[in-house]
């Protein structure tokens, strides 16, 4: 896994993102309630990305193995920052990790 290409992701999303978004949150409304709200989002976008939605599609991975090929199966994973285009799922893990880790940090701040 080439750790590498997972930090922009990690940058752009649990850092500037979801940092801006709270950030934002608890200068207009400087209340522990939207902040928990938040956290709320980003519980639900950590379950949503990391979960399991479904069987993928191994059309290619089938047809390869049928044919023989086992070779050209391997190192074909589907790994977080794989491919130039990040999926849905990691961008949504990544922000919401994100969402609960500022909002903790604003929560913090307010109870202090």
């Amino acid at each position: 896994m080439d750790w590498n290409a997972l930090v922009a992701p990690v940058v752009s999303y649990t850092l500037v993102a979801a940092a801006a978004t709270v950030g934002v949150a608890y200068l207009v409304f400087s209340s522990g309630l939207t902040l928990l709200l938040l956290a709320g989002a980003g519980v639900l976008l950590v379950v949503l990305g990391a979960g399991e939605a479904g069987a993928a599609p191994a059309s290619g991975f089938g047809m390869a193995e049928d044919s023989g090929m086992g070779g050209l199966t391997e190192g074909m994973e589907m790994l977080p920052g794989s491919s130039s285009d990040l999926s849905v799922r990691a961008k949504m893990l990544f922000y919401g990790l994100g969402l609960v880790a500022w909002t903790l940090a604003g929560l913090a701040v307010l109870l202090r």
